[in-house]
């Protein structure tokens, strides 16, 4: 997928990957990705501590807006951990299911269990302060990030590159 062009790009940063890992979403479906992810253009709202749902919230409203009108678009919460034993994964996905009381939204939250450093470095993203947000291909391929709590200036570059990746073809 072409590259968007920098004035459709949010703090832009290198282009990088979605590395290539296997997973369960909150539906307990095992999921490969980047494989497995449903859209051709996939928005992933990354967060790496509990108390950052409330920003990944803030997002919600125009995530779950584009996949109801482009059925080319998908979203998917993420939120990292470190690896850990299987007793606390079980524990983590309970807990998450317990706290997203639709199970409608299960399949859109993946709750990814990784070396988080390695994470970060695969898709360039520098710290773990702020929650993530990025685009990509079926591929993994990442054509555009932002990060933090939505505004209307991040709202907009993102509706103008779902917009771009979903026309291009």
């Amino acid at each position: 997928m072409p590259t968007l062009p920098a004035s459709q790009q949010s703090d832009v940063a290198p282009l990088a990957m979605f590395p290539a890992l296997t997973s369960y979403n909150l539906d307990k479906d095992k999921v490969n990705l980047p494989a497995d992810f449903e859209g051709k253009v996939n928005l992933l709202l990354i967060s790496f501590e509990p108390e950052q749902s409330r920003d990944i919230d803030t997002w919600m409203n125009v995530a779950q807006a584009l996949q109801h009108i482009n059925f080319q678009f998908r979203y998917y919460k993420m939120p990292v951990s470190n690896q850990e034993n299987m007793i606390y994964r079980w524990w983590d996905s309970s807990s998450l299911r317990s706290v997203e009381t639709d199970p409608v939204a299960w399949h859109w939250i993946i709750p990814i269990f990784t070396n988080k450093d390695n994470f970060r470095r695969a898709l360039n993203i520098p710290s773990e302060k702020e929650i993530v947000l990025i685009l990509v291909d079926k591929t993994g391929q990442v054509f555009w990030r932002t990060t933090g709590s939505i505004t209307d200036e991040k709202k907009t570059s993102l509706m103008n590159a779902v917009a771009a990746a979903t026309h291009l073809q």
